[in-house]
This record gives structure tokens, sequence and C-alpha cells, in this order.
């Protein structure tokens, strides 16, 4: 294909019709060139020209391209007076015939890589620029520009990077591109994927390090930081045997292996567990050692199980079925360590502590590892005479509650009474006010007797009150007044009176008395009396009526009678008058004469009627 560029003309009806024009090697074109006098018009070139044509405003010649060499034709007129000229440049040119990408596939994290790109057999080489390409996005390119270099050409170009974890499973290609006048002309590569991959850290082996032969046991690999980590393969060797390991990746993309083993040896001691991580060309491992331990039993034997309070007693603690190399033995009496030894030990010591039970015991232990023990123990029975460990004298009871009680240490353990007078009150069910007194508490076994006398008080709530008025007459105005309050209990109990309002009084030192020194109205209404102590509280209530004194009654009574006096008197002078109109007025004095008889018989005055009042 001939690729041609814009017309170059120094005169409008004379000129070449192109000024440069790109033809494949070997290939032929046709140069034109527009002229008003074809026949004084021709083509200078060192290009053979195959033939030449001629029209009436035109001259047009086809050359062929033999060489790589630019050749430059010469469009000429020559008028005689003038000579016109126009050039053509002709060049040879040749597109890839591949674009070649060289790169691995499998790029290790942080580490240096050259991309190198091939153009094969292109020219020329002055119109060429290559790209290289990450993921579709050009990361680097290159343009050549002259001198001119003849015939084709394979070209490279290196460019060099750090492959990163953003890389992986990004395509990389290369591209040439040849820019020939105004047509621009790309050849392609292929596109290579590459994984990127990095395993910066040694896998790490969680396991016991210390495992008791025959017995089950998890072990587990962990690789963190490995990319990608599905790409990552766990190996797991305990000593020679190869264990059975799936990877299984966590969100946070550490990846993880675990097997079950069993520990079943001949041999004890130390062991091997190998873990390694493979990742592409990458491995990672390490290695931790394990301790296979096998328990020894344990013999223990004493001279006496049974003694009493400051006797001696010899422990022998032996050891069976174990190499004495890497193990111990410890005889401990109540927990404190006394003696140690291997294979067998001997330890004399002095039952000196009020302990019923004295725990020995016989320890056999790892001594790389003193956590690893086996023990067994024997209890010694300790005899020893009673003594109280609680009987608090003077000892204060409350009514209803729990009954006193002494206690005593002792082996065998003692019982405890506490009697007074035929009484014991260790067997009552509740405290009673009559339990006061004084007790004999004793603790016995057979190793001897202990005695202590206890002094018991009870305390109760108090009583309800009695509330009592002492007057000397009926309570009346002005009159003075006691009210009285009385309770029992213990602690004796405090007073304390609601009063009316309003209402003056005074109060005994312990306030179970009020005192009303002169009768008012105000002091009318209810006492309340309030007992308390410390066990409880009660409250009686007592009514005060206030009547008026014998002055103001005897006062009334006189203006009463004084007022029905005067009413009968008016009621007998209206009548006499009335009877004095009756007779035609004979004379007040005539309505009341009697004979002599009558009002003189026996000496005496008649009586006024019976009906009568007398206000004397």
């Amino acid at each position: 294909m001939v690729y041609i560029s814009s017309v170059r003309s120094q005169d409008k009806d004379f000129g070449a019709t192109i000024s440069e024009v790109f033809v494949p090697l070997g290939e032929a074109v046709w140069l034109n060139c527009s002229t008003p006098k074809p026949n004084q018009t021709f083509y200078d070139s060192r290009l053979y020209k195959n033939q030449t044509k001629r029209g009436p405003n035109w001259l047009a010649v086809e050359v062929i391209v033999l060489d790589w060499q630019n050749s430059t034709c010469v469009c000429m007129l020559d008028t005689g007076d003038r000579q016109l000229i126009s050039h053509t440049q002709v060049m040879a040119y040749a597109l890839p015939s591949d674009v070649t990408i060289d790169l691995q596939t499998e790029l290790e994290e942080g580490k240096e890589y050259t991309i190198n790109c091939t153009v094969h057999e292109v020219a020329p080489l002055e119109y060429l620029t290559i790209n290289i390409s990450r993921g579709g996005d050009v990361i680097d390119t290159i343009s050549y520009e002259g001198p001119h270099v003849v015939n084709r050409r394979n070209v490279s170009h290196l460019h060099t990077f750090t492959a990163r974890r953003s890389d992986n499973l990004k395509d990389f290609s290369c591209e040439a591109i040849l820019r020939l006048g105004s047509e621009v002309h790309t050849v392609k590569s292929t596109e290579i994927t590459v994984q990127t991959y990095t395993l910066p850290e040694v896998p790490v082996i969680n396991v016991k390090k210390w495992i008791e032969n025959g017995t089950s046991f998890t072990a587990e690999c962990l690789l963190a930081n490995g990319f990608p980590p599905q790409n990552v393969s766990l190996k797991m060797v305990f000593e020679d045997t190869l264990l059975n390991v799936i990877p299984v990746t966590t969100n946070e993309g550490t990846v993880k292996g675990t097997t079950q083993l069993s520990a079943d040896f001949s041999d004890l001691g130390h062991k091997t567990i190998r873990c390694e991580a493979h990742l592409f060309i990458l491995s990672m491992e390490s290695r931790v050692n394990v301790n296979i331990y096998e328990l020894p039993t344990v013999d223990l034997s004493l001279s006496e199980y049974t003694v009493n309070l400051e006797e001696n007693v010899t422990a022998t603690c032996q050891s069976t079925n174990i190499d004495p190399g890497p193990y111990g033995l410890t005889i401990s009496v109540d927990g404190k360590e006394e003696k140690t030894g291997q294979t067998s030990v001997t330890h004399t010591f002095t039952a000196s502590q009020r302990t019923p039970s004295l725990p020995v015991t016989c320890t056999a232990y790892i001594t790389e590892n003193t956590n690893i023990s086996q023990s067994t123990t024997q209890d010694l029975e300790v005899h020893y005479p009673p003594e109280f460990t609680y009987c608090p004298s003077p000892s204060i009871l409350v009514e209803g509650g729990t009954p006193f009680s002494c206690q005593a240490d002792g082996s065998p353990r003692p019982p405890v009474i506490c009697e007074a007078d035929g009484r014991y009150i260790n067997h009552a069910v509740t405290v009673t006010r009559d339990m006061s007194g004084n007790y004999m508490c004793k603790a016995w076994n057979k190793r001897g007797e202990t005695r202590k006398l206890v002094s018991v008080t009870v305390q109760y709530p108090p009583s309800n009150p009695n509330v009592t008025v002492l007057t000397n007459e009926t309570i009346r105005l002005g009159n003075p007044v006691n009210i009285t309050c009385s309770s029992d209990g213990l602690p004796a109990p405090t007073y304390s009176w609601l009063v009316p309002d309003n209402a003056e009084v005074t109060y005994s030192p312990d306030k179970s008395l009020v005192i009303i020194h002169t009768a008012a109205a105000t002091h009318a209404g209810t006492y309340t009396c309030v007992v308390r102590n410390a066990h409880g509280e009660v409250e009686a209530k007592q009514e005060v009526t206030i009547a008026p004194d014998d002055f103001n009654r005897r006062l009334l009574i006189g203006i009463v009678c004084g007022v029905g006096a005067l009413v009968l008197l008016a009621t007998i002078i209206s009548l006499v008058r009335y009877i004095g109109w009756k007779n035609d007025r004979k004379g007040f004095y005539a309505l009341w004469r009697k004979t002599p008889d009558q009002r003189h018989k026996n000496g005496n005055i008649p009586e006024p009627p019976t009906n009568s009042t007398s206000c004397v």
C-alpha cells in the first residue's frame, strides 16, 4: 500500500500532486505532475522509470522502488525564459512482520524484572514508536528519530520494573506504531498475564511442647502475608512421617494447616515437627521440637497412719518404671515441700499441727518441666485435746433468735454442751428471755476435756405500753394533769410522745411522764406514747378531755335562777290585778284573807305551794 502526503506547489498551474510518498519495497508508484505544457515537462529521478504518460495538462511517470534509499523525483518545465521544478520524495517502507514481548509470568514481589519488546523487520526506523502497556495503560514509550537507516531491522526496547502485588493478573503487551505520512499503522504483540507472589515470613508451628506418649494431639502451621494465599501449599512432617494437611485461608489472608497426630513411640525424648510453605518457586521452612514423655508410677507409705500431737512419723516415697535421669521425687507435708531426691526418698517429721488430717504427698516430676508430675497422697490422722475456738462471754442473745452455741476444735471432733441448773441452752430451738444466766460449757474427746463459764443475757423488745392519767379530781380548766407511760424491755426502752398541737407540756427526765401544769382547752386531744429499743417499737394512745371549772358552773346556775324568779314575780302580780278587777276592785289583800284557824293551825305559817321555786 502506498501512503502519500500533502501536495506542495510553486505554481497553481504547475507542480507535483504529492510531496512525499511511502512505497513498499519492490513495488511501483505513479507520480503525477500538473503542467500547462506536458510536452516540455519531464521527470528526473534515479528510480527506474517503468513508463510515462502525458495528458492535456499533466504528466505521469511510473517508478519502481528497488532499494531502501530515499529518492527525490523532480518534475521540471523549461519554457526558455524560466524553469519550473516540483519535488516528490519517494521512500521505501516495510511493516513489522511481528511484534513480540518477553516477560516472566511469575513475579516475586519486590524484585526487578525486564520487559523485552522486539519489533521484527521494520523500516524505516525514524517513523517507528514502541509502547509498553500494563493493564491497558502505557507504562513506557520510545520514538526513533534519524538518521535514515536502510534495510529492514529488528528493534528491541527494554523496560525494567519492580514487581508489586498490584501487578498480579495484569496483562502486559507491546505495540509498534509506524507513522507513514498521514497514515498510522499499529502492530501489537500477544498479551502476557503475570502472577505476582511473595513469601516474606517463615511459617509458625503451634503445638504442645510436652506430649504424653500414647496420646493424641493437634499441630497447627500458620503462614502470614503469603501472596496470593490461594497458591500457598503447606507440608508438615513429624520425624519422618508426612502428615495430611489441608490448607485453609482465613479472612485476614493467613494460610492455616491443621493435623491430628498420635504420639506412640518406643523411645522417649525430643522429636521434630517440620512445616514447609511453598509458593511457586519460593519455599520457607520452620521446625519445633516436642518432648515425648511417660508419667511414672508413685508409691507412698507412712510408718503410722494415726498419731497423737507431737509424735514422729516416717514417710517413704518411691517411683517405678522410670529412668532416673529426667525425673525427680519430692515429699511434701501439708503442702510444704520437705525433701527431694530420685528413685526413693524418706522423710521423718513431727505431727505438730492441730489439724485432724495432715496430707503427706509424694510427687514424681520431669526435671525439665516441673509442671508435668504424678502425685499420690496419704492423710495422716492426728489426735489432740479440745480447745474452744468460739465461746464468747458475756454473750448477748435476742428473744426469738438463734440459741447460744460454743464451738471447739479437737481430734477426734469433740461434742460441746452448755448447762445451767439442768438447762442446756444449745438444745433449745428458739431463745426465750428466761434463758439469761451463767452456763458451764464443756467440750471433750478421748484426748482430754476443756470447760468455760459463759454469762448469757437475753434481750427482748418493749412490751405494749400502759398509759394512765393521774389527777386528784375531774380534769377541769386550770387543773394540773400528769400522763404516765410504762413498758418493759431489754435494753431499757426509751420514751417519746406525740401531743396535740399547741399543747404546752413538760416531761420527766426519762420522758415517761407528760406534765400539764395548768389545763387549758388546747390540752384536749390524743396523747401517743412511743416506746422503742434496739429490738422493736410499740405505741399506745390516750384521749384527754378538759371540763369547765366550778365557779363558772355556779355563776351560770345563779343567772338562770334570777331570771326564773323575776318571771314568777311578774306572773303573780299580773294574776292579782286580774282577780281584783274581777271583784270590783275589792282590794288586793282581800284575796288572801283566811280564817285565823287556817293561817295559824298548829302554830305554823302555811307553806307556799309545793311547786314554787326557791332561789335562796
